[in-house]
């Protein structure tokens, strides 16, 4: 009878023990003590261990205690690894990882009976003295990877005995392309956590492989070929990635809404799928579900092709920022982007949760959406095609950030819905192209930000007003001719300034004279911008000067010198005349000059 060698996994267990119990704070206090416990116990077997292997062929019920020992050895390994998985993983990065980033020990091909981690590469393709210590070791081999192997037969006797590796962790067969057949060989594999068949064109998936309950993660990527999933796919209980980019899949089965420990699902790329389960609700624990061309964290839905929202996705009650439309309770982040045909919900008595906080609208014509909007909603970007659901602002007492973004047709935002917004704090328009004039009645207003807006031409009217303005930022306006005393006198509590790629504005024209707590000043790609206006020096807060690819200023004023907050002076890829001024200016006390000709 084969005597029973325990030593070398206890050898292996303890430092994986003593290493998650110490190093990692986040382990409950709990598990933390249970680990110590584990960790003693195996501490006191290692002692009597290697006089109980030599002891072991006169003694049966040595054998048989040794025999336990190594079965609770194998499943204290499989406790690490779960637990190293769990709490070094967030949450949010639960993801299709690949196989070299779950394990961190060196692969090899094996010349010991006792090899753990085997790569088989195409030049390196295993003999069959090589696969006969495979075999030999196959009580202590964790990882198979196969990095782009050519199909020969004793590849294809190797793959099709790798069932006898029953104690395998990680088993990639993603390079095997040429693999005419994927084999039955998974119904052993009872330890197996991450397995990897994408890329290898398979029609279908053998159903051995939802026999395995302790897989976590599984890749099923690049397959086009693959049109359906085995009923039995809910039996992988402790799944928790799944990832299904770009695979043929037409219907996924209704058993998938058993997979309760799931966190990641990835359809992005699937093309012919058409509709979600009906009971997506059962998957609790879901994080991360991706449909259509982008990713996001959290669900996204962005296919033009849909026409009502999934149902039954209402109840996932973990995910806290998604890319859909539902009812979930702890929704705190809904975003619907570039649906042009969507109308509504398939019910009528969907509305957004209570306590959703960014509401993200684009390219989505068609949509009504539900009233009332939640009062919560402190951040709005409405743009293209949703024009009308501005409208809808003035019921949100409690916005603070209102993004307006190709609005392409509209010269003026309708002022009634803005006029009410008394908490309003920061107001960004960008890519309106047809815009003549800002909204007037923002008195409340501490951020402006305008962005290719290329038909403005001046904002007079729309600055009169903003008495509580601290930053302003203007942004490639072509259009943009200046900016008057008579609408910048107001901005006396303004603190920063930025002024980027406005080829017509008149810099000189610019009145700082009324920026009293200007702090920070960046001026970029002003063709125009010959010399610094002499309003600058009134503003006597001014802490930071800017200055970037302005290519025909040639020289700084002496006065800059008398502004005794000036602690920065920032130049780079302006005129060569001016840099090379700027290299005495550098010499200067409680002055830091940042004097670059290139970036």
């Amino acid at each position: 009878m084969a005597e029973v060698v325990v030593s070398p996994i206890v050898d292996f267990i303890l430092p994986k023990l003593t290493s998650l119990i110490g190093t990692d704070s986040r382990l409950p206090n709990d598990l933390k003590n249970d680990l110590k416990k584990v960790s003693k116990t195996f501490s006191i077997i290692r002692l009597v261990l290697d006089d109980a292997e030599k002891k072991q062929i006169k003694d049966k019920s040595i054998r048989s205690w040794l025999r336990m020992v190594k079965d609770a050895a194998y499943e204290a390994e499989d406790i690490i690894d779960d637990c190293a998985l769990e709490f070094y993983c967030p949450e949010s990065e639960i993801a299709a990882y690949e196989a070299e980033d779950i394990i961190d020990e060196e692969f090899h091909c094996p010349e010991s009976e006792k090899t753990r981690h085997v790569s088989v590469t195409y030049d390196s393709a295993p003999s069959q003295a090589t696969l006969n210590t495979i075999f030999k070791s196959q009580s202590f081999c964790r990882t198979i990877l196969f990095q782009h192997c050519a199909t020969s037969s004793l590849l294809e006797l190797f793959v099709s005995r790798l069932s006898q590796l029953e104690y395998l962790r990680v088993l990639d067969l993603s390079k095997l392309w040429t693999l005419s057949s994927l084999p039955s060989i998974f119904g052993r594999l009872k330890h197996l956590r991450y397995l990897n068949l994408s890329n290898m064109n398979i029609a279908s998936l053998p159903k051995s492989v939802c026999n395995l309950r302790n897989l976590q993660i599984l890749v099923l990527s690049y397959n086009l070929k693959l049109t359906t999933l085995p009923p039995s796919i809910g039996n992988l209980k402790q799944l928790r990635c799944l990832d299904l980019y770009q695979v043929g899949i037409m219907v996924l089965p209704e058993s998938i809404c058993c997979l309760t420990n799931l966190q990641s699902l990835n359809l992005q790329k699937c093309r012919n799928l058409k509709m979600l389960p009906k009971n997506l609700s059962k998957m609790r624990k879901l994080r991360k579900l991706v449909i259509g061309s982008e990713l996001y964290i959290g669900i996204n839905i962005n296919d033009p092709m849909l026409t009502h929202m999934p149902m039954g996705i209402g109840e996932l009650t973990c995910l806290k920022q998604l890319r859909s439309s539902t009812a979930l309770p702890k929704l705190t982040q809904l975003g619907l982007y570039n649906m042009p045909n969507v109308e509504g919900w398939s019910s009528e008595c969907l509305l957004f949760p209570s306590c959703l906080q960014r509401l993200h609208l684009y390219n989505c014509p068609k949509l009504k959406l539900p009233t009332p909007l939640p009062s919560s909603i402190t951040r709005l970007s409405v743009g293209k095609g949703n024009d009308t659901s501005l409208k809808s602002v003035e019921k949100l007492p409690n916005l603070s950030h209102l993004r307006i973004t190709e609005f392409d047709e509209v010269e003026t935002l309708p002022e009634a819905p803005l006029r009410n917004l008394t908490r309003l704090q920061v107001l960004e328009i960008s890519n309106c192209d047809k815009l003549k004039r800002l909204p007037t009645e923002l008195e409340n207003l501490s951020g402006l930000i305008i962005w290719r807006c290329r038909g403005l031409e001046s904002l007079t009217e729309g600055l009169r007003n903003l008495t509580s303005l601290k930053e302003l930022r203007i942004t490639t306006c072509g259009s943009l001719k200046s900016l008057s005393e008579s609408s910048l006198q107001h901005l006396t509590a303004l603190q920063m300034l930025r002024i980027w790629a406005c080829p017509k504005l008149e810099i000189m024209s610019v009145d700082f004279h009324h920026l009293i707590s200007l702090r920070d000043l960046e001026l970029r790609l002003l063709p125009q911008l010959t010399s610094l206006p002499e309003e600058i020096q009134h503003a006597r807060r001014l802490q930071t000067l800017d200055i970037r690819d302005c290519k025909n200023l040639r020289k700084l004023p002496e006065w800059l010198l008398e502004l005794p907050a000036l602690t920065l002076l920032r130049v780079v890829k302006c005129h060569p005349e001016l840099h090379r001024r700027c290299e005495d200016w550098s010499r200067i006390p409680l002055l830091r000059v940042e004097n670059r000709v290139e970036l």
